[in-house]
């Protein structure tokens, strides 16, 4: 895979501020699995294959990385694959062509072929088009402390914009919410963690300090304890580790400077997509706006807990995503790897 200033420095070359110059449509769409392979996914599953076949890149889900204990009925496996649709979309965008996605969800013979993203002609990217494509390849989730700095009213305003645009609604939650929503959090962190099967699962995609591996979460980013391999498994059988973890996630949300709930107004497969996509688009324009998030989504992964969070926010429809966001009071130490291109990215004959 290019690095990414490598990438970046390869796509604006291309992309003059006039009409682009006609390149091979392999070349465009291989630069937007580069961007789509970005993306963030739970527990940095990676949950995607990608198919270059003429003008076209074919989305796919990849189940064999499929979270079975935490992610059941596979929502958050599309929502992944969503946001790096999304990234795609971009990256097309800001090598100057249009896009158009077709939803393939309901193509019973290829269950696992999620969505089509077509080269539609050519076009001068706007300057939105390349801040997001930069933004996108500086992104990372904060898993640790926000600066106790307000988050602007005009800067949540842009972000539930985003999302609207992609099918799903925002909602910056009050203070009382956030409250009630902070419990539910240290009670979802109590029930999973005290789960063998849960903690099993966890375990396989945690990554210890010095691992080659190139997928899972930099253990040393959950603060169980010491990054070392022998230290995490040791923090995961420890009978006080649901109850700490509980409580630190349950202060980090109360101390937040925003906390937003993403809904959608049906439940279903495709709702999923378009919300992963509405997803990376808000996480983009908070890292143009200096801004960072940190995922709550355990409280949506217990079902009768995710009832209680629409309880809580009615407005959001059904919700799918739970985000802490603040301005990070230190950059990201262990930053999520990504696998190479050749491991996702086929090419059609």
């Amino acid at each position: 895979m290019p690095a990414f200033g490598r990438w970046l420095d390869e796509c604006n070359h291309a992309v003059p501020m006039q009409a682009p110059t006609p390149r091979p449509p392999e070349d465009i769409l291989r630069h937007a699995v580069v961007a789509a392979t970005m993306a963030p996914s739970s527990h940095n599953t990676q949950p995607w294959k990608f198919r270059i076949a003429g003008d076209t890149l074919d989305v796919f889900a990849d189940k064999g990385r499929h979270l079975c204990v935490i992610d059941p009925d596979q929502r958050q496996l599309v929502q992944s694959c969503g946001c790096a649709l999304y990234n795609a979309r971009v990256a097309v965008r800001a090598q100057g062509f249009h896009d158009e996605v077709t939803v393939m969800l309901v193509d019973a013979e290829q269950p696992d072929h999620l969505a089509s993203l077509h080269l539609r002609g050519m076009n001068v990217p706007s300057d939105d088009d390349r801040a997001r494509m930069t933004a996108l390849a500086v992104r990372h989730t904060n898993r640790r402390e926000f600066l106790a700095r307000p988050v602007a009213a005009e800067h949540s305003d842009a972000l539930a914009g985003d999302a609207e645009r992609e099918g799903a609604k925002l909602v910056r939650i009050l203070p009382e919410q956030k409250l009630a929503i902070a419990h539910l959090i240290d009670h979802a962190d109590r029930l999973q963690l005290e789960d063998a099967a849960f903690r099993d699962e966890l375990g396989r995609w945690l990554a210890p300090s010095g691992s080659t591996r190139r997928d899972g979460i930099p253990f040393a980013e959950k603060e169980y304890g010491s990054a070392w391999p022998l230290a995490k498994l040791r923090a995961l059988r420890s009978p006080h580790l649901a109850s700490a973890f509980g409580q630190l996630e349950e202060e980090r949300a109360i101390a937040a400077p925003a906390i937003v709930v993403i809904g959608t107004a049906k439940d279903e497969a495709t709702d999923w997509l378009a919300c992963g996509q509405a997803l990376e688009a808000v996480l983009v324009r908070a890292t143009m706006l200096g801004l960072s998030a940190s995922f709550l989504n355990q409280v949506l992964e217990i079902p009768e807990l995710r009832r209680r969070v629409g309880e809580i926010v009615p407005d959001v429809g059904y919700p799918q995503m739970v985000l802490r966001i603040g301005v990070p009071a230190a950059p990201i130490r262990h930053a999520a790897k990504r696998r190479q291109l050749d491991e996702v990215l086929e090419i059609a004959p």
